[in-house]
């Protein structure tokens, strides 16, 4: 035993990740390692598309693509330019790399749970945590049931990347509300990983840090931190502007469908609060009227009830925490916000991710010292372990009907685009889209005569004569219907 911790000690950067690696492969091998199938989540077919367009575009020379020509049969969708691409490179390249789509998201959802672990770990270090401390951080936050249900029951690939930052930007503001200003920078860093990965997350932490600081206000501005909080609100703006330029651009000048027919008003995706409990308590699978924090964090938030009570310390955050846990709630008068731009959010209950994070905090930070039990940081370990294994176990049992082959997962099908279709023009009949798949030329015959037809990566190209030489041709005798958006190449005999 004096052996291994003396090993430990030497080692304990290769030891730890070493760990974490193992834990990673672990929490995906029951659902994605079965032989010859593979358990899908309600958002792969959109995801694996995302991949697969990526892919292709590299492969053509288009390194940073905006329109993903691969979606709609060849018509395009602006995918690239609202859901970025950033962190998709890893699995894109596996694919150019000659991997199946499986392999390839099986190696990527591995190295999003490592990630998670490791970055939730560092940001414990950067809270001042003891190693064991910060162990506990990183297993709570990254086997909590709500991250697992987005990775394996959801497969919603942008935000269980955006969560992998969540506790970084946490632990920044508390450092900045203790007065602590090295390392300022890292707020800005997570908030721009968490802004390329989902935008409704960056939307969601923008409002955690908007109530976060208006309750410590006071305290920035006499430590000095607000200036260090306002120049990393600055920094993560101009580094994000790439992107929400252009998105706002486009929805400045177009309706979209996520505007004009919202797939969800947030007042209809409430959760009822004993409800809540009971499935949190159980460790619910994942569906639209079960979703929950799981039992762990549940206790969690009832110790940091008690903890207000106790200590002055950290009751802002408890206070965010049992607030964003009401407005999951029909308590919250979500209709009144049915109609504004935080409408984008979607389902109130993608706030025990920020709930999870916080609580997962609290308890490692562990004010009331239970963690120095050995028992207690053992009981911890094992409630955690063997939760997600059960949790994993009724995932197959429960939702087998969403059991692919390999050979179904890995074959993709471009005209999944979202269950909302958000990124439509609001004119847009996408059932319509669906049953004609066919793609037609229309134009005026009489004028002029189109040949040798051949759709290309991002373009229809086609050799075109006129007939009539007595009036100029417009582009308007030409036109393809359906197109988000083609590029048109015509060859004149």
């Amino acid at each position: 035993m004096i052996g291994l911790k003396n090993f430990y000690r030497q080692h304990v950067v290769t030891v730890t990740f070493l760990f974490f690696l193992i834990v990673s492969i672990a929490m995906v091998a029951i659902v994605y390692l079965q032989p010859n199938k593979i358990l899908s989540g309600a958002d792969y077919h959109f995801h694996m598309n995302r991949v697969e367009n990526l892919a292709l575009s590299i492969k053509h020379g288009d390194f940073f693509p905006k329109i993903s020509y691969f979606f709609i049969g060849g018509m395009g969708y602006a995918a690239s330019l609202f859901y970025p691409d950033t962190f998709l490179y890893l699995p894109a390249i596996l694919r150019v790399l000659g991997l199946s789509i499986k392999e390839s998201f099986v190696i990527f959802a591995i190295f999003i749970n490592l990630s998670t672990f490791l970055v939730t770990y560092g940001s414990g270090k950067l809270a001042g945590f003891s190693k064991k401390k910060a162990l506990i951080f990183a297993l709570l936050y990254g086997l909590s049931i709500y991250r697992f249900a987005d990775l394996v029951n959801r497969q919603a690939i942008g935000e269980v990347i955006a969560l992998t930052f969540f506790p970084l930007v946490i632990v920044m503001m508390t450092r900045l509300k203790s007065g602590k200003h090295q390392h300022w920078y890292l707020l800005a860093v997570g908030m721009v990983a968490i802004g390329y990965s989902h935008m409704i997350s960056v939307e969601m932490m923008g409002i955690f840090i908007v109530i976060y600081t208006l309750l410590n206000l006071k305290t920035l501005y006499k430590n000095g931190s607000f200036k260090y909080l306002i120049v990393s609100g600055g920094l993560s703006l101009g580094l994000l502007a790439h992107y929400f330029l252009a998105v706002g651009e486009q929805m400045a000048t177009t309706t979209f469908q996520v505007s004009a027919q919202p797939l969800a008003f947030l007042s209809d995706r409430t959760l009822a609060f004993k409800e809540v409990v009971r499935n949190s308590l159980t460790n619910a699978v994942f569906h639209a009227n079960t979703v929950n924090v799981g039992i762990t964090i549940l206790l969690g938030l009832g110790v940091a009830c008690y903890l207000f009570w106790r200590s002055k310390n950290d009751r802002d955050l408890i206070v965010i925490a049992l607030g964003l846990f009401i407005m999951v709630t029909p308590l919250m008068p979500w209709q009144l916000f049915d109609h504004t731009i935080i409408n984008t959010i979607q389902f109130p209950w993608r706030f025990f991710a920020i709930i999870t994070a916080i609580i997962s905090y609290l308890i490692a930070k562990d004010d009331l010292q239970l963690l120095n039990n050995k028992y207690y940081f053992y009981a911890i370990i094992l409630m955690l372990g063997v939760g997600n294994v059960i949790y994993a176990t009724n995932s197959i049992q429960n939702q087998s009907w969403r059991f692919r082959t390999n050979a179904q997962y890995n074959q993709p099908n471009p005209y999944y685009i979202g269950a909302g279709h958000e990124y439509l023009p609001e004119q847009t009949d996408y059932q319509k889209i669906l049953k004609h798949k066919k793609q037609v030329i229309q134009y005026q015959p009489a004028k002029v005569k189109i040949a040798n037809v051949w759709h290309t990566w991002g373009s229809i190209n086609s050799n075109l004569r006129r007939l009539s030489t007595k009036k100029r041709l417009s582009r308007s005798h030409l036109f393809i219907t359906r197109a988000t958006l083609l590029i048109l190449t015509m060859r004149n005999d």
